[in-house]
């Protein structure tokens, strides 16, 4: 396999999301009309609409060749790891499940990928309300997706994305029954959010909270292994 190449360019200018183009481009107007008013103003929405094209950013990724991998789906921080029942909305709440739950700050790059070569079973939107006023991901008012992953061992997995603050930001490009191979792209959030992945019960968790999740590199179990959760601590 050929190394991935970091050039100057690519680095400082990444390839963006298609879906990103309309936003950048009205961020840039604003730019030019501001800065025709005044200068300082339009200079400050300069900055914003370069952060507005790194939001969008889709840079490759290099995914594990391991069938028995399971790939984090999101970039971002781990911020819990819980036992729990599946989402009664997939009809898997009589399922136990352990749920690693991954934060997308507005630095991070925003795709979200399939975390193990498995195909779709059924999916569930929720557009929650337009405003929830809070920044919590286990309000219900909040926008969110579910999905039903079937892996032809392990059984179900379960990813769901989660808004903050505003409805209209979950963007995915999911077929039934359609079968991805692990590190592939299905949709994101716009400008961050949540992505929770649900691991089936037997499947230990070998990272920790508080890590820093690479989006369709970073392994964080193996389906094959038996090895017990691991814990951190800072150092």
């Amino acid at each position: 396999m050929k190394p991935a190449k970091k050039t100057f360019p690519n680095y400082f200018f990444p390839n963006i999301n298609e879906d990103g183009w309309k936003f950048v481009s009205v961020c840039a107007l604003i730019s030019v009309i501001l800065t025709l008013i005044w200068f300082p103003l339009g200079c400050l929405s300069f900055v914003f609409t370069i952060w507005c094209f790194y939001c969008f950013r889709d840079v490759p990724r290099i995914t594990p060749v391991l069938s028995s991998a399971v790939i984090a789906p999101a970039d971002g921080y781990v911020i819990s790891i819980n036992k729990e029942k599946g989402p009664d909305a997939l009809g898997l709440q009589n399922k136990n499940f352990t749920r690693i739950s991954i934060f997308s700050g507005l630095f991070d790059q925003h795709i979200n990928r399939i975390p193990i070569k498995s195909k779709v079973q059924k999916t569930f939107y929720d557009a929650g309300k337009k405003f929830t006023g809070k920044f919590d991901k286990d309000n219900m008012g909040n926008e969110r997706m579910l999905i039903s992953l079937h892996h032809s061992e392990s059984g179900d997995f379960v990813i769901r994305q989660t808004a903050v603050f505003c409805s209209k930001r979950i963007v995915d490009n999911l077929r039934y029954a359609k079968e991805f191979n692990a590190g592939e792209r299905f949709g994101f959030i716009r400008f961050g959010g949540y992505t929770d992945i649900f691991l089936p019960e037997k499947i230990e968790p070998q990272i920790c909270v508080g890590q820093k999740m690479i989006a369709g590199e970073t392994v964080i179990a193996d389906i094959k292994s038996d090895a017990p959760r691991i814990e951190g601590e800072i150092r």
